[in-house]
């Protein structure tokens, strides 16, 4: 599931830098790219356009967040 949020919150990322290259030009293109907080700033901001990689992005990195490996050990399941 790591994984699968990953994949999903670079989709949205890359989809929402594109917008951004369309809509407001480099900078704005560049700042999506390199600052993630940026990101769900200007999706937010563009909201009618960026719905759906807005979401795709929030929910990957709550996937992200929800299922990161190096807590496997705290959960108590016990992994090999």
């Amino acid at each position: 599931m790591y994984f699968l949020g990953a994949i999903a919150a670079l989709v949205g990322a890359i989809w929402m830098t594109v917008n951004a290259a369309k809509k407001d030009g480099a900078v704005a293109a560049i700042l999506c790219f390199i600052c993630r907080f940026y990101t769900i700033y200007y999706g937010i901001k563009n909201f009618a356009e960026n719905k759906v990689p807005l979401i795709l992005f929030l929910v990957g990195v709550a996937l992200c967040i929800v299922f990161r490996p190096d807590m496997a050990a705290l959960s108590g399941v016990g992994a090999v």
